[in-house]
């Protein structure tokens, strides 16, 4: 395991404690204020704790390799397991945006204050430090786990500004005209934190929907994998090239097709393919590369699926 793995590791686990404390804390205050805006913090904590347990399940798999059940690796376990979490997510919003609606017909609700403050205050601080500690991780070793794991951080954060302002806006209502406005706010603000955040974890499933279909991965990374090859084809002088790659997660799947102008001996273009693949290697420490040269480019089209005659 190696340095980075084990700090991507360790930032899980400790994610999942401060989520579970943070998530009893929540359900405590949530019952003694009758907030559902606590409540839904809350929730959404304990989402994470649970979610969080099954990522570093996760980045374990990732980092294993090939076997003989999976000979390309684990690497589709990570977008899947993402799709997964968005789906749970969004499906929890609507459930508890229904609630809201419902309470908000219902004539809303006394929320007492002084009970959720200090755990809202506390949590927005937190949760605002932890998703930016785990956003500069992410970045740093390219985890799509640790990118995840802090937008969940992130949302949490809004979520709990977003109480602490509902909660102000309660207290200064119930000293005017309309006081009677005071008991929809909590379950107004709760309602339009999820209407704001739920998007974006649809976003988020559509992205690594289309890894899971192995679609193409974005320009920047093709463009980068040309510039990588490209200076081989030159040095060496070969006609030509074309690359085929997909991403799954953080592990990329690279065919490339090197064109020969002439016959050349195989142990010349093994030394070069393994330079080749050290390159795409030192771009991405987690790509499978595939080299072939090749001087008539006939069989190419035979060799990928096509309508039938």
């Amino acid at each position: 395991m190696t340095n980075k793995t084990a700090k991507e590791i360790s930032l899980l686990k400790k994610s999942t404690v401060i989520s579970f404390l943070f998530a009893l804390g929540g359900f405590f205050f949530a019952l003694k204020s009758r907030s559902q805006s606590v409540f839904f913090d809350a929730l959404f904590s304990f989402t994470a704790v649970f979610f969080t347990l099954i990522s570093a399940k996760v980045v374990k798999l990732v980092l294993k390799g090939d076997d003989s059940k999976y000979h390309f690796g684990y690497g589709a376990f990570e977008p899947l397991f993402i799709v997964i979490r968005s789906i749970f997510i969004i499906c929890m919003n609507l459930t508890l945006a229904f609630n809201a609606v419902r309470t908000i017909i219902a004539g809303g609700n006394t929320v007492y204050l002084s009970y959720a403050a200090f755990y809202t205050v506390l949590s927005a601080v937190v949760s605002l430090g932890g998703g930016i500690l785990l956003h500069r991780y992410a970045r740093k070793i390219d985890s799509p786990t640790l990118f995840a794991e802090s937008k969940s951080w992130f949302n949490d954060a809004l979520l709990s500004f977003s109480v602490i302002f509902s909660f102000a806006v309660i207290a200064v209502l119930r000293y005017t005209p309309v006081s009677w406005a005071a008991a929809y706010m909590d379950s107004a603000i709760t309602l339009f934190f999820i209407v704001f955040i739920t998007p974006r974890f649809f976003r988020q499933m559509l992205f690594n929907m289309r890894e899971l279909l192995i679609a193409a991965p974005s320009q920047n990374i093709q463009k980068d994998l040309d510039r990588v090859i490209e200076p081989f084809v030159e040095k060496h002088g070969f006609s030509g090239f074309n690359i085929y790659s997909s991403q799954r997660g953080r592990s990329l799947y690279i065919l490339i097709h090197v064109y020969l102008d002439r016959e050349r001996k195989i142990r010349e273009l093994d030394k070069i393919r393994k330079e080749m693949v050290c390159a795409v290697r030192g771009y991405n420490s987690f790509s499978d590369t595939d080299i072939i040269f090749t001087i008539d480019t006939a069989w190419i089209p035979l060799s990928v699926p096509s309508e039938s005659d």
